[in-house]
């Protein structure tokens, strides 16, 4: 028997399964590839010529554009290279997370009992 209903995931799981993988490839290349100080350096210069030369669809250019995190692991993204992309909007691993929750930065951080985002200060 399966550990895991496939059909009937818990609230809020995303399998990372062969068509995500594949529908997220262009999104995780151009995400892995801003490890690149160049590229990173020509995101903040030019966001679309750099999503044009990754040849990222529509669909996919809005959800960078947006900076919707959870839509980009929905849409088979990995959250890992996501956070690069994450940088260069000035959201860092925390806000991410909120976001992800659906809550702002202050009430994610009082989840954890934390008063403040790492590298912070007060």
């Amino acid at each position: 028997m399966p550990q895991v209903d496939l059909d009937h995931p818990p609230a809020g799981t995303y399998f990372n399964t062969g068509a995500a993988a594949r529908r997220g490839f262009r999104l995780n290349r151009f995400c892995y590839d801003l490890r690149y100080p160049a590229n990173r350096d020509a995101y903040r210069a030019d966001p679309q010529a750099l999503m044009d030369k990754y040849g990222l669809s529509e669909p996919e250019q809005k959800l960078v554009r947006a900076g919707d995190w959870i839509g980009l692991v929905r849409y088979g993204a990995n959250l890992f290279v996501i956070l690069r992309l994450a940088e260069l909007h000035g959201d860092g691993l925390t806000a991410v997370g909120a976001q992800m929750r659906g809550q702002s930065v202050e009430d994610y951080l009082a989840s954890r009992q934390v008063t403040r985002a790492p590298g912070k200060e007060s």
